[in-house]
């Protein structure tokens, strides 16, 4: 196929014909990665680092204890016989929904079949002998 058939009209055919093509300098490759460099040098990714599990674990427990207290302690229950106004809207706003969320939740976590602690007792174990072996192998 030829240059001129895809070109229907004949203005453009005209245009086309008339332009010629430059060549570029024999450096312009040359110059176009030291501008990139020199962008990428300027402008450099920064890599935020994971949450050490450490201070992951201790704020799951932090919740968890959290958790724990407003379940054990009843503080709907402390808090609504209360007497004062803010007390009472507080209560309703707020440590009433939540201790329905809780509840709701641990009475839905206590429901499940035993498989499903079963199948997250083994997946956990597995993933921790695949770190220690991971440790082991690169220790050696």
């Amino acid at each position: 196929m030829q240059k001129e058939d895809i070109y229907k009209d004949e203005f453009i055919k005209k245009l086309l014909n008339e332009v010629e093509l430059e060549e570029p300098s024999a450096d312009f490759t040359k110059h176009v990665m030291d501008d990139v460099m020199q962008d990428w040098l300027t402008n450099s990714v920064s890599v935020k680092k994971r949450m050490p599990i450490k201070r992951l674990l201790i704020l799951i427990a932090f919740i968890l204890l959290i958790v724990i207290i407003l379940l054990g302690t009843d503080v709907h229950s402390i808090v609504a016989s209360w007497e004062h106004p803010l007390i009472k809207q507080l209560n309703a706003i707020l440590i009433q929904p939540i201790h329905d969320l809780l509840t709701g939740a641990v009475d839905r976590v206590v429901s499940l079949p035993a498989i499903v602690y079963i199948i997250m007792i083994a997946g956990s174990s597995l993933v921790l002998f695949d770190n220690l072996v991971k440790k082991m192998l690169h220790q050696s």
